[in-house]
């Protein structure tokens, strides 16, 4: 009571606000991490993204934003994006987790033991979690593989690595990943320093440290149909204290994924999330360029994410993740407005693509008109929209050609009927009988410089 009459109830509301966005802001999906010998992209404007928060880094180079799908809040001060764009299609498995009091990181409960394969259908994946007794079945010994030097004996760094071959990351063909410290691999090739953020493929994404152990280092081989890369006896920087961690992510050439948990010292759920987003899982998003007051400004939208329950992964663990089929594979009308894959397929003959409209050509789809253009029913009918584009081009050339040609017609004859005009007077002036003439009347001859032999050219019907 005593504190009721020296505080206000408006004080004592603004007061409780303010400490809820301390709580809110403790968590963060957006770290920025050095991609080392690439030039990075910069980022300025970042935006509200599900329910993270994020802050601006940066007020002097061309924008970059990060949005989800689903919401595109207008903070004060700053222009909204005049894209729409879909919902994000974020999947989990079926186990329950629970929410922090202050509604941002999801936490769980501790491992919860299993002996039978658990699989999760996602949209764009689906999912198998298989108990430790088939961890020997998957883990590949890293014997010969590449130990990268920056890697090994860094804090918050990545590296991009080239392929042998493509890979097919929610239906996009890449050829080069970039593995970072954290725990992830890093898929885009819009290289910026947000890379926790979308467009990952994460076995554990913590806050890990590769200067800590003697023994810490980053693996990566590939086998030409395959690419492995291990985190092995890496530790937490926040949570040194324990045996290090051990585990690796498999990438096939036919899209399927597998994290391997060899060593986890600790729960999931224990691991710290203050100064470092943990994540299991995958996403995807697309970007779309605008100008905004005269400045560039690219907005991330992610559009897809795979959130793996933390409760299932402990040591020994294995998880499978088989992609599916998605509409940007199929290369012809007739497959895609045939083909049943669980998705709202659409050919565009403008641009000669299937697409739902949601991958990484989604600018493309919608600055050619496909967002409206774009069906699922005759082909024929879809790709006569195109010819008949092409075909009204010609036309309008033919068009144009024959107004020109006639009005250089109608002028000749206006000329020959009318001599003692001006048309009549040029005409009769520039007849061929005169040019023959006056081409009669010029002499040629050589001439010696100091540059060489010329040639020069004298007209004696200008005399």
């Amino acid at each position: 009571m005593a504190l009721m009459k020296l505080v206000s109830p408006h004080t004592l509301v603004y007061l409780s606000i303010f400490l809820c966005i301390l709580v809110d802001l403790g968590y963060s999906e957006d770290i920025s991490y050095t991609v080392a010998g690439e030039s990075l992209e910069p980022i300025v404007v970042i935006e509200s993204h599900n329910i993270y928060k994020r802050a601006v880094n940066d007020t002097t180079s061309d924008d970059v934003t990060t949005e989800s799908a689903s919401t595109n809040p207008v903070p004060n001060g700053t222009n909204a994006p005049t894209t729409e764009a879909p919902a994000p299609q974020t999947t989990a498995s079926p186990v329950a987790t629970t929410k922090a009091p202050s509604g941002g990181a999801i936490t769980s409960e501790p491992p919860t033991p299993f002996t039978t394969t658990i699989s999760d259908d996602h949209k764009y994946y689906h999912s198998q979690i298989l108990p430790p007794e088939y961890v020997e079945n998957h883990w590949v010994e890293q014997k010969d593989a590449i130990r990268h030097k920056t890697l090994s004996n860094n804090y918050r760094v990545a590296v991009s690595v080239q392929m042998n071959f493509n890979f097919r990351f929610y239906g996009h063909e890449i050829n080069s990943v970039t593995i970072a410290t954290g725990g992830f691999l890093y898929m885009s090739p819009f290289l910026h320093k947000w890379l926790t953020a979308t467009q990952y493929i994460a076995p554990l994404m913590g806050n890990f440290d590769t200067t800590l152990g003697n023994t810490s280092e980053i693996l990566y081989k590939d086998y030409n149909d395959m690419f492995i890369v291990e985190w092995s006896d890496i530790y937490l920087q926040d949570q040194n204290h324990t045996n290090p961690f051990v585990f690796q992510t498999q990438l096939y050439e036919n899209g399927t994924i597998k994290f391997i948990y060899k060593k986890l010292p600790l729960p999931i759920s224990e691991i710290n999330k203050a100064s470092h987003p943990v994540k299991i899982g995958l996403s995807d998003a697309y970007y779309i360029d605008s100008s905004v007051n005269g400045k560039n400004r690219r907005t991330i939208y992610e559009y897809h994410r795979v959130e793996v329950d933390t409760s299932l992964v402990r040591e020994g663990t294995v998880i499978i993740l088989h992609p599916k089929k998605t509409c940007n594979l199929l290369t012809d009308c007739e497959m895609c407005v045939t083909d049943e894959l669980g998705f709202d397929c659409k050919w565009c003959g403008e641009v000669q693509r299937c697409s739902d409209g949601v991958d990484w050509n989604r600018q493309t789809w919608r600055d050619k008109g496909c967002t409206t253009k774009a069906g699922n029913s005759n082909c024929d009918l879809l790709n006569n929209k195109n010819r008949d584009f092409s075909l009204g081009i010609v036309i309008a050339v033919i068009v144009i050609l024959l107004i020109l040609i006639g009005s250089i017609g109608g002028w000749v004859f206006y000329a020959y009927r009318n001599p003692q005009s001006s048309s009549g007077m040029w005409l009769m002036e520039h007849r061929p009988s005169q040019m023959k003439q006056k081409m009669a009347k010029m002499k040629f001859w050589k001439k010696t410089t100091s540059t060489g032999e010329k040639y020069e050219i004298r007209s004696e019907a200008e005399a």
